[in-house]
């Protein structure tokens, strides 16, 4: 930039090296002195600070001083090629903008624009099918229908019916189709039919959707996805209430890179320190993109209890579910878990109570603690403690050790003296 320019852009990277985001004071005082030095000198300054960077709390620091500033956008990378932008409030060369969040791709130039939602020849049909409802036979479930409902006996079936659907309702099952022709058919109706459709997907027979399938069918284009502890008669209420409804959940992402995110890691049970924080890495990162919801959970044991001793790799059921142990502490990464489950999932990990093994717990519930978390494992100076053994018991401080007893046979004395067995 040459001196006395005027009302250029001066772009400043790695602002957070050399503004103080991680002190509440020190982040005002320095974010006040530039936009006053920006004033003098009629500069417009972009400061971009990597919000991996900073942890949570320089983060709700940033946000909370940004009121100094003449904007403050939050970008993140959320696939491959696409982005969202989310603005706090921005004011620029045009009108001022208020808090809003856009999803920004590449255009055939290489230049990032922003993704338009809907064809406007999608868009403009007229829905004359609103009170329409298509449904399988399997999500009843043996109830009785309303009689404006139009049943069929299976998937192809309904999606060769509802091609050319407008507002109608389209209700799924998961009891008769597989995991893949299911998203397909989802997929499939979202991208025909635009917006206005109603896609749900009823939990059927024995088929229970894990948290990463189901929010891989949101993410495809179903509007909502019905538990099977839900009662028929109010899964019809459901229905009726969302009539009105526009699905908002659009994401541009390809279909099989929704897959590939939706899928949990392919290893099970404990890894060592530096391939645990690797796979658990790339874990998070692939399934942040159709926010899948998973939680690490950090234990400190209770004295005489080395990390390793509290885990049994065995007990490691689901896909997906790691641990692992430095000389600290021992980590848990459940995959697809939300905070609320970590209870129940910590019962079926240890065969005796947490409280009894652990001095603390850390619950990591986001990707952006999770990463940070793992980048302290990282750092550890010996993250090597040795493997724990295969079916090996949780030990606990406060209970006696469990020895294996054997049955020895009974014997006493006749009335010679000699012993025999009972």
């Amino acid at each position: 930039m040459r001196r006395g320019d005027e009302n250029e852009l001066l772009v400043l990277g790695n602002a957070e090296k050399y503004l103080g985001f991680d002190r509440p004071d020190a982040a005002s005082r320095e974010l006040r002195a530039a936009t006053q030095w920006a004033e003098e000198k009629r500069r417009c300054v972009l400061l971009l600070a990597n919000r991996q960077r900073l942890d949570m709390a320089a983060q709700a620091i940033l946000a909370k001083s940004a009121n100094l500033c003449a904007g403050l956008a939050l970008a993140q990378k959320i696939g491959t090629g696409v982005y969202s932008w989310q603005t706090e409030h921005w004011m620029g060369a045009g009108a001022a903008a208020e808090a809003q969040t856009h999803v920004l791709g590449h255009d055939v130039s290489g230049a990032l624009r922003l993704l338009r939602e809907e064809p406007d020849a999608l868009a403009a049909r007229p829905a004359l099918d609103l009170f329409l409802v298509h449904a399988t036979r399997s999500s009843l479930d043996g109830n009785t229908p309303p009689p404006q409902w139009q049943l069929y006996d299976d998937l192809p079936a309904l999606t060769a019916a509802a091609g050319g659907a407008v507002a109608a309702t389209v209700l799924l099952d998961t009891g008769t189709s597989q995991r893949e022709t299911l998203a397909d058919a989802v997929s499939g109706l979202r991208r025909q039919c635009g917006s206005r459709l109603k896609i749900l997907v009823r939990e059927s027979g024995n088929r229970r959707l894990r948290r990463n399938e189901e929010q891989l069918l949101l993410q495809l284009g179903a509007n909502l996805v019905l538990p099977a502890e839900l009662r028929f008669a109010s899964a019809v209420s459901l229905i009726h209430a969302l009539q009105p409804a526009v699905y908002q959940r659009r994401n541009h992402l390809e279909p099989q890179i929704l897959r590939n995110a939706s899928l949990p890691p392919t290893d099970r049970g404990y890894l060592p320190p530096a391939r645990f924080a690797e796979m658990v890495r790339k874990t998070v990162q692939r399934s942040g993109a159709i926010q899948i919801s998973s939680t690490l959970v950090i234990l400190s044991p209770a004295g005489g209890i080395r990390p390793w001793e509290m885990l049994a790799p065995d007990r490691f059921r689901r896909t997906g579910d790691l641990c692992t142990a430095d000389t600290l502490q021992a980590y848990l990464f459940l995959f697809a878990c939300g905070e609320a489950d970590v209870p129940a999932a910590l019962r079926n990990q240890f065969s005796l109570p947490v409280t009894d093994l652990a001095d603390s717990e850390t619950r990591c519930p986001d990707n952006a603690s999770i990463l940070q978390a793992l980048t302290r494992l990282e750092n550890q100076p010996d993250p090597s403690p040795p493997r724990p053994r295969d079916g090996a018991r949780a030990a606990s401080a406060k209970g006696p050790a469990h020895v294996a007893l054997r049955r020895l046979p009974l014997r006493r004395r006749d009335k010679d003296g000699e012993t025999i067995d009972v």
